[in-house]
């Protein structure tokens, strides 16, 4: 190549770097307008509910868990004493319910685990001593049969429910409140 065909280089033109200062500063508005939009305003902290308390002091992480599993062994116990469960249909839904509560308070599927691989967890004794209840009951081929052999017929008081019955529910929500 020869000399007379080199060419000096052309510079940009000024409107290429205002063009870049402009976009960096659009990505940086941008940013800090999707971290402050997002954030909560103090209003918003302020009103945000006081979280639950179990005893004075103690934070009790599960409390809404608690508050939901207690309104479904409420209708559990509901439906029963309407008559709607017999004792057998009583404690499979109450080993239902326990198990629900335990697979949100265990953080695994508590419904498909056996009761002996749930007494080797830590800290469910008391899960385990009351599914070891259920057991029986829910499998029995003639419950009702069973409870007036053991217990007597059902007292007028208890609107179709019988002393194991009642007792199981206590039971449950006893778990429930306390573990």
């Amino acid at each position: 190549m020869p000399d007379d065909e080199l060419y000096a280089p052309v510079l940009y033109s000024g409107w290429w770097a205002a063009l870049g200062v402009v976009l960096v500063l659009l990505v940086v508005g941008w940013v800090v307008f999707a971290l402050m939009s997002t954030r909560a305003s103090a209003q918003e902290k302020a009103s945000r509910f006081a979280p639950p308390w179990s005893a004075p002091g103690l934070y009790d992480p599960f409390a809404g868990l608690r508050v939901e599993f207690e309104s479904r062994l409420d209708a559990v116990e509901a439906t029963y004493l309407a008559g709607g469960l017999d004792e057998r249909g009583l404690h499979l839904a109450l080993s239902k319910e326990v198990r629900g509560f335990a697979s949100g308070r265990l953080g695994v599927d508590a419904s498909v685990l056996t009761l002996s691989e749930i007494e080797h967890m830590t800290g469910t004794q008391h899960l385990t001593r009351l599914i070891a209840r259920y057991y029986h009951p829910s499998f029995a081929e003639d419950v009702a049969q069973d409870v007036v052999q053991a217990v007597g017929p059902p007292t007028g008081q208890e609107q179709g429910g019988t002393p194991t019955g009642k007792e199981s529910i206590d039971r449950a929500r006893s778990v429930v409140r306390t573990w």
